[in-house]
C-alpha cells in the first residue's frame, strides 16, 4: 500500500512539474516579445518621429530650488507622467542672433481709460501700425454676472480706435488672424445661477469677429477650457473640445482630426482640488509644437509640456518649477517664462528663464541687479525682434512701505546685461499682459497708469547700428 501511494504520489509530482514546466514556456514566450516593445516605445523620440538621435535634458538640466512634482503613491489615478522632452524640440532653421543697440524715447501717454477701466495689450498687428488691445469696462452690471470687456485695434500715432467685440470680462487675451483682417477670441456665456447653490454657471466658447460687434460669429461652444492658440504665421488655430484636439485653417474651416487628446491624463501630481488644470498655451513659430503651461495650484505646482498639434503627442519640459508667462522668440529657438518655485498662492518669481530649444540649455536672468536691496520678481516680459533682448518688468518689493519700485528693463539674456530703461515712470501688471514691442523694433507700447486711472505710454525705439 505504501507502495502504491509512493507511486502515486510521484507521479502527481511528475504531472505538476510537467504543467510548471509547460506554464514557464508560455511566460517567456509572452515576456520576450513584451520586453521589446516596452524597450521600444521607451528610445522613441517624446515630440519628433524622424528617428534623429537626439541629446536628452532631464530634470537635472533645470536648477532644482523646490521638488518637483511627483504622484503621490496614496492616490489611485490612470494619469500618467509624459516622458521627457528631447532636444531640439523642432528642425527649425535658426542663425546665431546678432544683438541690436536699442535706444528708447522719452514715453509719451497716448491714452487714458475712464477711471475704473483697465487695458490690456494683446500684440502689435503685422502692420507695424495698430495694436490689438482689450478694455474691461468697470463693474459688472449684475451680480455674480463678469463686467464687460470690448476688444479693440488702436493706433497710438493716430488716436483711432476700433471695436472688434464686447464679451464678459474672461482675462484671456484675443488672437489676431491676419488672413483673415479678423480678431478670434474666447467668452464666458453666462447662464445664470444655480438656483440651489446660488453658484453662476457659464459656457466657454469662440467667436470670431470681422470688426463689427454685431456680426460677430461663435465658432464653438460648451468647450472643457477657454484658452486656445493661433500659430504665429495664422494658418492654424488650436483649441481643446471634448477630449479631442480641433483645429480650424486660415480661413476658419475645422480641419479634420480623429487626433484624441485629454489634459487629465497627464494630471499626475494631482497636487489641486477637484478642478480639471487649465492650461495657458503659446505656439512655436515654424513648428507644429505647442508649449502648455499651468500655474501652481494652492497645494502643490502646475505642469509645463509639448504639445505636438498634429499628433496629440505629449512630452514634459522640466524647469525646476512652472510658468507663469511665457513668450517664443519670433525665430522660434528660444522659449521664455516667468518661473514661479513658489508653493501656494500668491505664486510670485523674480525668475526670467530662457530655454534654449535646439541644446536644452536653461538660462536664468537677473533682471534687476542682485544688490538694490529687497525681493525682486518679474511681472511681465516681451522679446525684441533680435530674438536677444527682452523688455522685462522688474518689481522690487522693500517690505518696508506698501510702495514697491517698478521698472522696465532691457535685458540680453546671453551677455546677462540689464538696464532700467524707464526708471521714472509708473508701471502696473495686474493683467494678462501689459506691453508690445512692433515686429520691426521701432515701437513700444506699455501700461503707465497713475493711482487713479489707467493710462498707455507708446515710446518710439530706435536701433543705434
Amino acid at each position: 500500500m505504501k507502495t502504491q501511494k509512493s507511486n502515486q504520489s510521484k507521479n502527481r509530482s511528475s504531472k505538476l512539474r510537467g504543467v510548471l514546466e509547460i506554464l514557464l514556456v508560455i511566460g517567456l514566450i509572452l515576456i520576450i516579445p513584451l520586453f521589446f516593445a516596452i524597450k521600444s516605445v521607451a528610445n522613441a523620440p517624446a515630440v519628433q518621429g524622424t528617428g534623429t538621435p537626439y541629446a536628452r535634458a532631464t530634470a537635472t538640466s533645470a536648477p532644482q530650488s523646490k521638488p518637483l512634482i511627483s504622484s503621490s503613491p496614496s492616490i489611485q489615478t490612470n494619469a500618467k507622467e509624459p516622458p521627457p522632452c528631447t532636444f531640439p524640440l523642432a528642425q527649425i532653421t535658426t542663425s546665431q542672433s546678432t544683438p541690436e543697440n536699442y535706444t528708447f524715447s522719452e514715453p509719451k501717454v497716448v491714452l487714458t481709460a475712464p477711471k475704473g477701466n483697465i487695458y490690456n495689450i494683446a500684440e502689435w498687428l503685422p502692420d507695424n501700425q495698430q495694436v490689438l488691445m482689450t478694455e474691461e469696462l468697470g463693474s459688472s452690471v449684475e451680480y455674480g454676472k463678469p463686467a464687460p470687456e470690448s476688444i479693440e485695434l488702436y493706433n497710438p500715432e493716430t488716436g483711432n480706435t476700433k471695436v472688434y467685440a464686447t464679451r464678459p470680462i474672461s482675462h484671456e487675451l484675443p488672437a489676431w488672424v491676419p488672413q483673415l483682417n479678423a480678431v478670434v477670441y474666447p467668452a464666458l456665456n453666462f447662464l445664470g445661477k444655480d438656483q440651489n447653490t446660488g453658484i453662476s454657471k457659464f459656457t466657454h466658447q469662440i467667436w470670431i469677429s470681422y470688426g463689427d460687434p454685431a456680426t460677430a460669429q461663435k465658432l464653438a461652444d460648451n468647450l472643457p477650457q477657454l484658452p486656445f492658440a493661433v500659430k504665429p504665421d495664422g494658418s492654424q488655430t488650436l483649441y481643446f473640445s471634448d477630449k479631442q484636439l480641433s483645429k480650424w485653417n486660415a480661413s476658419m474651416q475645422a480641419i479634420p482630426s480623429t487626433t484624441s487628446f485629454d489634459p487629465t491624463q497627464w494630471d499626475y501630481g494631482k497636487a489641486r482640488d477637484d478642478n480639471p488644470v487649465s492650461y495657458e498655451m503659446a505656439w512655436q513659430p515654424g513648428t507644429s509644437l505647442v508649449f502648455l503651461y499651468s500655474e501652481g495650484a494652492m497645494d502643490g505646482g502646475g505642469y509645463t509640456f509639448i504639445l505636438n498639434a498634429d499628433t496629440g503627442r505629449v512630452c514634459e519640459l522640466k524647469f525646476g518649477g512652472w510658468a507663469q508667462t511665457a513668450h517664443w522668440s519670433s525665430d522660434g529657438r528660444y522659449l521664455a517664462i516667468i518661473r514661479s518655485t513658489t508653493y501656494g498662492f500668491p505664486t510670485y518669481s523674480a525668475e526670467l528663464t530662457v530655454l534654449d530649444t535646439t541644446t536644452g540649455k536653461l538660462t536664468t536672468l537677473d533682471v534687476i541687479p542682485q544688490e538694490i536691496e529687497g525681493q525682486h520678481y518679474v511681472d511681465d516680459f516681451v522679446w525684441a525682434p533680435d530674438n536677444r533682448h527682452l523688455l522685462a518688468i522688474g518689481d522690487i518689493d522693500t517690505s518696508r512701505n506698501s510702495q514697491d519700485k517698478i521698472g522696465l528693463y532691457l535685458v540680453d539674456f546671453v551677455s546677462g546685461q540689464s538696464v532700467n530703461i524707464l526708471p521714472a515712470y509708473a508701471l502696473y501688471t495686474n493683467s494678462p499682459q501689459s506691453m508690445a514691442w512692433s515686429p520691426d523694433g521701432s515701437k513700444l507700447v506699455v501700461r503707465c497708469p497713475t493711482q487713479t486711472v489707467d493710462q498707455i505710454c507708446f515710446t518710439p525705439v530706435h536701433n543705434g547700428q
